[in-house]
């Protein structure tokens, strides 16, 4: 932190409130949001009523049991398009309901 009355570069201010771990946290759940609704699409995101990431792990809650199904059976491949998507292994996870 700087004393009271020093200047301080903008973008190094911003870059100190964001690594914040609470806002962190929030930061990173929005990010694997986004990268699921762009990887898993329009007509998937019509099955989806919920979806967050915690420590590692990707909850999404769908409304047709048909499409948990499907995905169960790719869980690989849907944990691996959507870490590339991020361009960083955020998930390790994902869990269906």
């Amino acid at each position: 932190m700087s004393k009271r009355g020093e200047i301080k570069n903008l973008s190094k201010a911003i870059e100190d409130v964001f690594s914040q771990k609470h806002f962190r946290i929030g930061i990173d759940n929005v990010k694997v949001q986004d990268a699921w609704v762009k990887t898993m699409g329009k007509n998937i995101q019509k099955y989806t009523f919920k979806v967050y990431y915690k420590k590692g792990t990707l909850y999404v809650k769908l409304k047709s049991s048909v499409l948990k199904e499907e995905l169960t059976f790719e869980k690989t491949k849907v944990i691996n398009l959507i870490n590339q998507e991020l361009g960083k292994e955020y998930i390790k996870e994902l869990e269906l309901s």
